[in-house]
């Protein structure tokens, strides 16, 4: 086999097998549920938890489908979630989403930096 030849071929089998790990290790990752980042969401949903945080929601929204999303199916269940489809479920709230931490109501989208300031929670 020329040099050449042999050069292409190395370099396509390289490149096919790395290929090949990146797409079964992000499989992997969504199998399992531990995609990268996973045990900060759920250390911040525990805290949140442990904060008596409550997130308001309503069936119609897409924010709050949104909201819930950013912890994703493993974390998001440890999230108290309250829905409030109209004004006589949750005459106190002003909109949705709505979170209610220590007390006092946060409206709007949260991100996670949000989250932890509103709440003291501080995920290492």
């Amino acid at each position: 086999m020329k040099p050449r030849t042999k050069t292409i071929v190395t370099f396509s089998v390289l490149v096919i097998l790395l290929l090949g790990l990146y797409f079964f290790t992000n499989r992997f990752s969504k199998v399992t549920g531990f995609a990268l980042g996973e045990d900060e969401k759920i250390k911040l949903a525990w805290c949140l938890d442990g904060n008596d945080a409550t997130l308001y929601i309503s069936s119609t929204c897409p924010s709050c489908e949104s909201q819930i999303d950013l912890f994703g199916n493993t974390a998001a269940k440890y999230i108290k979630i309250f829905v409030c489809n109209n004004v006589e479920e949750c005459p106190e709230l002003k909109g949705v989403p709505a979170w209610k931490i220590n007390g006092k109501f946060y409206y709007g989208k949260k991100n996670f930096k949000e989250l932890q300031k509103i709440s003291g929670c501080k995920i290492e």
